[in-house]
């Protein structure tokens, strides 16, 4: 099982939302789980150090974690040897995709897609001329709510033609546990309880 956590810009809150499910999946999967770092921000998010070379690296004894390894723009060879790699691993994989421009053979192999997004006109202004222009399926949104946004739910839903699958609150906890490197350590109350239904369903397939 394959998950491509996507953003139409940055600041949307996609790293964290990764590392969350990742986290989550990985708890309740036997053999544990994986994230994959596209961005090169999931250490750091995580509160770990960062890995000295490009393999597979233990973010606790459920997590590992495939540290970016591109240091420039992929090949389509490139992107068959990572898809080929993460379909023969055990176990659910996450993928921090952010505004990365993924290759086909990694969009192929995804059993899922979520864009992440803040209720926030000029992300889903960027989101809508994305999905146009490179064709990258989307199978639902995880909405980032923001305090005094407009925008609801429904519209974010309507705008971006997928369903809203889950709603992070803002909580500073979240911040505070990424800020003090404990991500890794515990998921924060609020992150749970807003991706249960996701993880809940991710975990029965």
């Amino acid at each position: 099982m394959i998950i491509l956590c996507r953003s139409a810009k940055g600041g949307s809150g996609t790293t964290v939302t990764a590392a969350a499910l990742g986290l989550l999946l990985a708890a309740r999967h036997r053999g544990g789980g994986y994230l994959v770092d596209l961005r090169g921000d999931l250490p750091a998010t995580l509160g770990i150090a960062e890995p000295e070379g490009s393999g597979m690296c233990e973010v606790n004894s459920a997590l590992r974690l495939l540290p970016r390894s591109f240091a420039t723009e992929p090949t389509e060879t490139q992107w068959l040897s990572l898809a080929t790699e993460l379909t023969s691993l055990r176990g659910p994989v996450v993928v921090d995709v952010g505004t990365t421009v993924l290759g086909n053979p990694l969009v192929e192999a995804a059993t899922a897609s979520y864009l992440v997004t803040r209720p926030c006109y000029l992300a889903l202004r960027r989101g809508t001329r994305r999905a146009h222009n490179d064709g990258f399926p989307v199978d639902g949104c995880i909405l980032i709510n923001e305090p005094g946004r407009a925008l609801t739910s429904g519209d974010v839903a309507n705008v971006l033609n997928v369903p809203v699958r889950a709603t992070v609150p803002y909580d500073p906890a979240i911040s505070r546990a990424v800020d003090a490197g404990l991500l890794s350590h515990r998921v924060p109350r609020a992150l749970d309880e807003a991706l249960a239904e996701l993880i809940a369903e991710h975990t029965t397939k």
